[in-house]
């Protein structure tokens, strides 16, 4: 379905396991009615409201981690990337917009604002002069035919409390083993979000003075979350979940270097290496005060940890079951969201099946996790979950 993101995991897992319109859904009602719960599957973005799913964006190409604005607005960024009639998406019979790769901006009843957030460069759609930095996938026919999904998926993306959007690109990483290391951190700075600065990313080779697909960079980053100010970016490809200081990060593009590459990188530590053996996801779990981190394969499927990577004793895990968990989110009560890609082999190799996707639900007793439950089905390769309180939170109109 989604060729971009999907054929990561399809390959990637194929490799390391071995050696369509709406989704019909089955919705039951959260423990926490005022809580909605966002996921994104099959080029759209949908929403559970009060035991409902609904579609708070059509089938527009939303394609990964969703992230409300920290302004009120109930605006929020999906990653962006096209899909042709090839392809056989909903979302590829839209208009595409400009740039073809970035984070889209939609309002708070999900019409798209005709915003891109994304990093100026050479590589236009035809009869454009808007162009981003990551060229197009060759192979696929070249941009004359809109195809730009193989040289950058953003996957992941926080906001700070100060507005700074911060996204990961995984590059290449569309199933390549060895994983690549051409993944990156851009962030962007309100309020135009017109202004950039790549906190980390290749610095060797690629394309462009940003090394677009060069090496040096991060192996397959999934989804991110900000805490204190401080990034949290599980690095799939390498086993590990990363912890950039925000004492490194830029405050305004300005502090950034020279085309817009920050030099030095952004300072991190390893708060995680080995255990979970293929982090994707990431979240902080108010109640318990730890991380709730997702295995996308293996066991634990979800494990939490404390502030200084060591495990935290009295929460979870959630062991490994039917599913492989992606995004993550944690809700003001405790409870776990997570989106499960399901992968299937066959004869043909491993990958995420048809349909065969969903969101579960995990609550707990005394810290031990219930069954997880699920509270949609019939995806088509979920890779984000959000969760959302308030009077601020999107809503379909």
């Amino acid at each position: 379905m989604r060729t971009s993101i999907r054929s990561i995991t399809c390959a990637l897992l194929g490799a390391l396991l071995a050696g369509a319109g709406l989704a019909a859904h089955a919705a039951s009602k959260s423990a926490d009615a005022r809580v909605l719960v966002y996921w994104d599957q099959n080029e759209e973005e949908d929403v559970l409201v009060a035991g409902q799913v609904k579609q708070l964006v059509p089938p527009y190409d939303p394609n990964g981690q969703m992230c409300i604005f920290p302004d009120h607005s109930g605006r929020f960024v999906t990653g962006y990337n096209p899909t042709l009639p090839s392809q056989d998406n909903p979302g590829s019979l839209k208009p595409l917009m400009n740039p073809p790769v970035g984070e889209a901006v939609w309002d708070r009843h999900g019409s798209f604002t005709g915003q891109t957030i994304y990093v100026p460069g050479p590589y236009a759609l035809p009869g454009s002069t808007i162009g981003g930095d990551i060229p197009p996938d060759s192979a696929a026919g070249g941009f004359e035919n809109g195809a730009y999904n193989n040289n950058g998926t953003f996957t992941g993306c926080a906001f700070d409390h100060e507005g700074h959007l911060f996204a990961a690109d995984i590059g290449t990483a569309q199933g390549q083993i060895p994983v690549p290391d051409d993944g990156r951190i851009i962030e962007w700075f309100p309020p135009d979000y017109t202004q950039y600065c790549i906190i980390y990313g290749p610095d060797v080779g690629g394309v462009g003075p940003h090394h677009v697909d060069g090496s040096g960079g991060l192996r397959d980053p999934g989804t991110l979350a900000v805490r204190h100010g401080d990034l949290y970016v599980p690095e799939t490809g390498a086993g590990r979940v990363l912890r950039f200081r925000h004492r490194s990060f830029p405050r305004r593009a300005a502090d950034c270097g020279p085309d817009g590459l920050l030099a030095p990188k952004a300072q991190f530590d390893v708060l995680l290496h080995g255990t979970p053996a293929f982090p994707i996801g990431i979240a902080w779990d108010p109640r318990a005060h730890a991380w709730a981190v997702s295995n996308v394969i293996g066991d634990p499927a979800v494990a939490w940890f404390n502030d200084d990577g060591t495990p935290h004793p009295a929460k979870g895990p959630v062991p490994a079951g039917p599913y492989n968990p992606f995004g993550i989110a944690v809700a003001p009560s405790g409870d776990l969201y997570f989106v499960d890609i399901h992968v299937v082999c066959d004869a043909s190799g491993c990958g995420p099946a048809d349909n065969g996707g969903g969101v579960f639900e995990v609550a707990f007793h005394h810290g031990v996790p219930l069954a997880p439950q699920r509270i949609a089905g019939g995806l088509n390769f979920p890779t984000s979950v959000t969760v959302c309180r308030g009077r601020d939170c999107p809503t379909p109109p």
